[in-house]
């Protein structure tokens, strides 16, 4: 028998179980490659910023003389990227070198 906690928030019923058995019964890992996270968050980052400024991928690809597939590959984390193409992105999205995705 798995060990877990029966709770009640509010009136609403909470069972707490280990989270190896969570992930189990889930199907999610029990960890996630460091870089595959990052990878995605900064995929989530580059869309944010195009869609802030109202840009297509097309017309970000124009802007930084890029291919809209290559521009469509980094915000889907399929490709790396590095430095030298956030801050070309967010120069051609009109954002300071700052900015942070909301």
């Amino acid at each position: 028998m798995t060990e877990r906690i029966e709770l009640t928030i509010e009136g609403r019923r909470y069972v707490a179980v280990p989270e190896e058995t969570y992930r189990a019964l889930t199907g999610e890992p029990a960890y996630k490659d460091a870089l595959v996270v990052a990878r995605a968050q900064i995929a989530a980052d580059l869309r944010a910023a195009r869609q802030v400024a109202g840009l297509s991928q097309a017309e970000l690809a124009k802007r930084m003389g890029k291919s809209q597939p290559m521009v469509a590959r980094a915000e889907a984390g399929e490709t790396r990227v590095g430095e030298r193409y956030v801050k070309a992105v967010l120069k051609a999205c009109g954002l300071p070198m700052d900015w942070v995705a909301p």
